[in-house]
């Protein structure tokens, strides 16, 4: 099935980012994200880009790298997020370790029981949640960085 996304650019500051013109816009980026998510990998996608001004900048390159730039700061942060897993995993471990050291009844054993379980259910956590949320972003950035860019 065909998807079409629309973008008008009424100016370059639509475009580029505020600070650094040699940037595609973080908002537009998102934008495309944003639109992106009800389009499956099955739909061929179609990006129309209306150009209302004197257009010098080579649009569609620049959109491509800046969406290359997300896709690959997509994967630092899930490296990063796995990273941070397994150092909650560890400290988990660590603690659920230390409180088998204590005799029944001592409230440091709770204490460190309670303590290693936590940081074991935030890793938990991080993967149901993040990691989904990373790999969906990923197909999206993928989905469309392979879509047809039409300049108008």
């Amino acid at each position: 099935m065909l998807k079409t996304i629309n973008i008008d650019l009424l100016n370059k500051d639509d475009f580029l980012e505020k600070y650094n013109h040699d940037e595609v816009s973080h908002g537009l980026i998102e934008y495309l994200i944003q639109e992106g998510k009800n389009i499956s990998k099955k739909d061929k996608l179609i990006l129309n880009i209306h150009v209302n001004f004197q257009n010098d900048l080579n649009i569609k390159d620049m959109l491509i790298k800046a969406l290359n730039k997300e896709y690959i700061n997509t994967i630092n942060d899930h490296y990063f997020n796995n990273l941070f897993q397994i150092l909650l995993f560890l400290l988990g471990i660590i603690f659920l370790s230390l409180s088998t050291l204590f005799k029944e009844g001592v409230i440091w054993k709770e204490i460190l029981l309670i303590g290693g379980w936590v940081p074991i259910w935030e890793m938990i956590e991080l993967e149901l949640f993040n990691d989904v949320r990373g790999r969906k972003k990923k197909k999206i950035i993928k989905n469309l960085i392979h879509s047809q860019i039409n300049i108008q």
